[in-house]
This record gives C-alpha cells, structure tokens and sequence, in this order.
C-alpha cells in the first residue's frame, strides 16, 4: 500500500484539531490508516480538564517484543488566530513555491505523514524488530497526551526499551537535548467593591511584594552559573512571569490576581531551591502557591546508540540541542534511547502561513525508511 506524503499531509490539516477541541476524528482517521498497513492499534482514549474528548494512539507492526523503533508525532494544533491573517484557509493545504502552506503542516502533521510513508513501505513480515507509531493528543499543552501513554499504554512497556525518535521539526538535524517545562501559579485574593467606597480589597497590592521577588528570581537564573548550560542557545531560561487580574472594571477593586511563571530548566538544573524560594514568599504574603505543568529535560548522552545511529543515517556530523520541548517532556524519564528528529523548520511552528517544505517531507519519508529498515529490518543498533 502506497500514500503520498503530500496527499496523506493535506488530509490531516483538514482536521482542526486544535488543543482546545477535540483530536478524536483525525486520530481515528490516524488508526484506520494504520489498520490498513497491518498495525495493531491501542486506543487511550480520555477527557481532557474541560470535559473535550481527546484520543492518543500506539500503534505496533510486527511481533510483541522488547525493543524495536518508535516513530513519534502529535496530531493538535495551536489555534489559526483569524483566518483573514492568512493568504488562504488555514486548514486547506496550499503548495506554492516548493512548499505546503496550512496550519500543522510543519508542526506537525506533515513530518507525522512522512513516518506513516516511510511506515507503508514494510509488511509485518519484513521485520525482526517490531515498528512502532504513536500519535498523542495535547502535545501543545505540557504533552498530556504523551502522559497517556506513559501512564496506560500496555505497548509502551514493550517500546520504552527500543529506539525512540520523536518527528517534531527540526531540518532532519539530530537532536539529543531539549529544556524541560515547570510551571507554578500564584493567587493573590481580595475582595470586590466600588472604589469609591473604599470597602474593597485590592488583591493586586499583595501580589506587588511577591513580584518584586519573582523579578530577583528572574536576575538570578538569567545570571547564575548554576542555571547555565552552554549547550544550549540561548545557554538560559527565564523565569517568566505573567500577572492577570480579570478585572471587570477600573472603578472595581480587582477580587483576584494570578501569578503565572513558566520556567524551562536544562538537563542538571535543580529547580527545588527555586520553587522553595516562590513557595516560601507566597506563604509569607499570605498566597496560594500550585507548582504544575512539570516535565522532565530530555538528554541523550551525545555517545548513546540511538545518537550514533541518527547521525550516521541522517549524514550529520554532531548532535545538537533545542530550547523548545516536546513530548519527550513524558518520555525521558523511561525511554534512554531518544531522539528529536525531522523534516521542517520549528521557526514556521505557530505561525501565520505555517509551512514546510516539499523536499523536507520527501527526505523525511526517506530518512525514515532508512531508519526502520536498519532497526526492524536488519536489526541493528
């Protein structure tokens, strides 16, 4: 069975599965296509904090046994923003210039469509490893999919111990580190009335003194050693810090105001003694403190198997890192053998006129038939 790169990546941006809403038509589009090519599918399938119906897959071809190689992917999208921001539909593929314009093109349904054609090319019969796909929902919110598969997958305790590449874009470079993701949220409580009766309790002027703190928190990671790693551009992160107050009016004193801080610690990072440090000041000004959203850095020794075979089938020289996260934020603490790798340019992900380009997808496709034919068909290292 034969599919396109092209058409299979047009079929899927068709879907607006965007976080928000519900993943569950494209991926079970995702699953019947699998079906066709001899995979055993596994459907976990969940409820999102909303109450949206999301559905992640893995899907396994060839015999039930430790190891093999596992082709990784998403399939939600960030919202399009307006759709008159763009030159055309965003959820109708357009080829223009060598490249596929839609939003997920790059990020990353096309780079998903080039595992499934590279997958296509193999019978369960061809392989002595087993060959793996997954397809997580809710990547682009802290990869609560991938959680999923972490948490109930009954394949992933077969797969964790193969090879794993996760097919986000990355210009078929090899990446074998990419930051980890904490988030903490700060609430600050008042009480509403009219200004003018001067009856209310401004929740704003108890979070001042905490964000004076968050701003000496911020100096200290962008300066400190101890929170630099020069493999990594920039070789920082910033405690980033976002206040809200959801105000009705000016002439209301605001009831609630809410801290957020992102933070995106490297692989070494110990970020105890930071949340320590919010945690004690919230507690001192009489704020609620919630650390969440905490995922683990990815690191892949630059010597790892995993990393030596990426190189020498992608034919590069050197691995590299990324400041962004994927779902391997799930996958790290489990799967030792782990790469992000594949077609398409991150600086398109999110973007008005997302696109990828044409020959990155067909040498995606290539990059990964080489891939399975080296692990699951020869059975090499």
């Amino acid at each position: 069975m034969n599919i396109d790169v092209l058409e299979l990546t047009a079929e899927l941006v068709k879907y607006e599965s965007i976080s928000r809403a519900t993943n569950v038509p494209v991926t079970r589009h995702l699953a019947k296509v699998l079906r066709a090519l001899g995979f055993k599918v596994e459907m976990l399938p969940y409820t999102d904090a909303a109450g949206v119906a999301k559905l992640t897959i893995v899907a396994r071809l060839g015999r039930a046994e430790k190891g093999g190689l596992s082709l990784m992917s998403h399939d939600d999208v960030v919202p399009a923003g307006s759709a008159d921001d763009w030159t055309g539909n965003p959820f109708q593929v357009r080829e223009h210039g060598g490249k596929l314009y839609g939003r997920g093109a790059c990020d990353m349904k096309g780079p998903l469509a080039a595992s499934i054609c590279a997958a296509c090319r193999f019978t369960a019969g061809d392989l002595r490893q087993p060959l793996y796909i997954v397809v997580t929902s809710d990547e682009e919110i802290n990869a609560l999919g991938a959680r999923e598969v972490v948490d109930r997958s009954k394949l992933f305790a077969d797969l964790r111990h193969g090879y794993g590449v996760i097919c986000e874009p990355t210009c078929l470079q090899v990446v074998h580190a990419h930051k980890g993701s904490l988030g903490l949220t700060i609430t600050s409580k008042g009480r509403a009335a009219h200004t003018s009766s001067l009856k209310g309790v401004n929740a704003n002027l108890k979070m001042i003194p905490f964000l004076n703190e968050m701003r000496k928190v911020n100096e200290s990671v962008l300066t400190s050693r101890r929170y630099r790693n020069d493999e990594f551009k920039p070789p920082h992160s910033e405690w980033s810090i976002g206040i809200n107050d959801n105000n009705v009016a000016t002439n209301v004193s605001p009831a609630q105001s809410v801290c957020t801080v992102n933070y995106r610690p490297m692989p070494g990072t110990d970020t105890n003694a930071l949340v320590r440090r919010t945690r004690k000041c919230a507690s001192d000004l009489g704020l609620k403190c919630v650390v969440h959203r905490t995922g683990s850095p990815l690191y892949t020794p630059k010597d790892a198997p995993i990393v030596r075979t990426s190189l020498a089938l992608a034919g590069r020289r050197t691995p590299t890192t990324v400041a962004y996260g994927t779902d391997g934020l799930a996958y790290s603490e489990q799967m030792k053998q782990l790469v992000v790798l594949g077609p398409g340019d991150i600086a398109q992900a999110h973007t008005v006129d997302e696109w990828i380009e044409v020959d990155q997808l067909h040498k995606g496709v290539e990059l990964y038939t080489r891939f399975i034919d080296h692990v699951c068909v020869q059975g090499l290292a």
